[in-house]
């Protein structure tokens, strides 16, 4: 294959340069007598190089017929070794190869001087070719031996200033959901009901660090605000339906693994005032309750699937402490606060699990259990959102809260209270979602 490679290059080489050459028309005959006379000498080249690579194993790669390969160009080296009085022979097959392409460049150069188109000083001057090697190659040189050690060292004239770029350990991300609902009920509809428009907003903003190593701190701020028209409630316009400010933060210290000691803190209150039905007292108020919880413990990171579809977090606290404060004055009552004060403190064991499961590409499935005791009342509740995915930017959710609470002295007391401290809340809405 070689051999037809180098053929055919140099037929196109030599009808190139041939073609650039005007002639007399009886001077035609000599120029194809001539052009034999030189595809036969590069046929008895490439027979010698076959049988010279059939030395070794395999051909080896050599760069020696460059001079052959570029237009046809009067070299010193040729010229050196034909009028040199010493032999040139060699057994290393690589320096056979060189011998033999200047042998046919001499010959090129007595026989078809006119189809020299270049010299190598042309070729210098275009800095095709390395000028920094002078040394003469000796019979027994080896090659091997000639090759100067490398340095990936830069070599630069001018100070460098080395500047340490930490990576950034930071990650954002947050979503944006814009849910409306209308429903009408004529006025003989046979069960009865009252027309409302309802409207939910919600933001959810991330910031975590993870130094990859030992330390990790997750924020998380959830903020939800949902209104609902009611006909029958003439002191408002609008009732929230949703109505939650809440701060998470967790900083943790590995201990093993996925393992970290951690100290999680839970700040959540009401971004607006809630009434009661056709009253202007307040249920509840922004701050009022203002819940904080401090919970030191231990933090385990959960990481399942080959793509990791399941994650989440589990945080356990053997001695939390739950502080209950409240800013208005006349809602001090119903959180079993002290006369005269504002907060009460209780301590207990507390537990917190946080789950993200992409059960396809189009819905996953976000999951909160919070547990709460001081061994005398107990706090549990357990929301879940379940996201489905229409297009890019139109979701549908739909959220599931059962919360079982019997610290509210409203219900220990028995007002508003059917017999059971379990609750349960459900909406369904489809609108605009916004991932960042």
């Amino acid at each position: 294959m070689k051999r037809f490679t180098i053929l055919f290059f140099f037929s196109l080489v030599v009808f190139h340069a041939s073609s650039a050459i005007k002639v007399e028309t009886d001077e035609k005959a000599d120029t194809s007598a001539l052009l034999r006379t030189y595809l036969l000498a590069l046929d008895s080249l490439a027979m010698e190089r076959d049988s010279l690579n059939a030395l070794g194993n395999t051909p080896e790669p050599n760069p020696y017929y460059y001079q052959l390969l570029l237009s046809p160009t009067l070299y010193s080296s040729p010229l050196k070794q034909v009028m040199s009085p010493e032999e040139h022979f060699s057994l290393d097959p690589q320096m056979q190869r060189l011998y033999a392409s200047r042998r046919m460049l001499s010959q090129l150069y007595t026989r078809a001087p006119l189809l020299v188109m270049q010299t190598e000083s042309d070729i210098q001057a275009q800095s095709a070719l390395r000028t920094d090697v002078n040394e003469v190659l000796q019979d027994k040189d080896k090659l091997s031996d000639k090759v100067a050690a490398a340095t990936l060292a830069p070599k630069v004239d001018e100070v460098v200033e080395v500047i340490t770029r930490r990576p950034n350990f930071w990650k954002f991300s947050g979503d944006a959901a814009l849910q409306f609902s209308q429903n009408y009920f004529s006025g003989n509809w046979y069960q009865g009901g009252e027309d409302n428009f309802t409207g939910l907003s919600t933001l959810t903003l991330r910031a975590n660090y993870n130094d990859q190593r030992k330390i990790s701190w997750d924020n998380t701020l959830e903020m939800q605000l949902g209104f609902q028209t009611t006909e029958s409630d003439k002191e408002h316009s609008f009732r929230p339906t949703n109505n939650l400010l809440r701060y998470t933060t967790n900083a943790g210290y590995k201990a093993w693994k996925n393992l970290y000691y951690s100290l999680q803190v839970i700040l959540k209150t009401q971004l607006v005032p809630a009434y009661k039905s056709n009253s202007t007292q307040k249920n509840t108020d922004i701050l009022s309750p203002l819940d904080v919880t401090v919970a030191p413990g231990m933090k385990y990171d959960i990481a399942w699937g080959k793509k990791k579809q399941f994650t989440g977090t589990l945080q356990v606290a053997p001695l939390a402490m739950r502080v209950i404060y409240v800013h208005d004055d006349d809602l001090i009552k119903n959180y079993g606060i002290e006369e005269g004060k504002n907060q009460k403190t209780t301590f207990g064991p507390s537990v917190t699990l946080n789950t993200r499961w992409q059960i396809c590409k189009q819905v996953n499935w976000v999951s909160r259990v919070y547990w709460m005791s001081n061994y005398d009342y107990h706090i549990w509740e357990w929301d879940n959102t379940i996201n489905f995915s229409i297009t890019k930017l139109i979701w549908a959710k739909l959220f599931l809260y059962p919360r079982f609470d019997n610290s509210n002295e409203r219900y220990r007391s028995g007002e508003n209270h059917d017999g059971t401290y379990m609750m349960f809340k459900e909406w369904f809405s489809l609108g605009l979602n916004y991932n960042f």
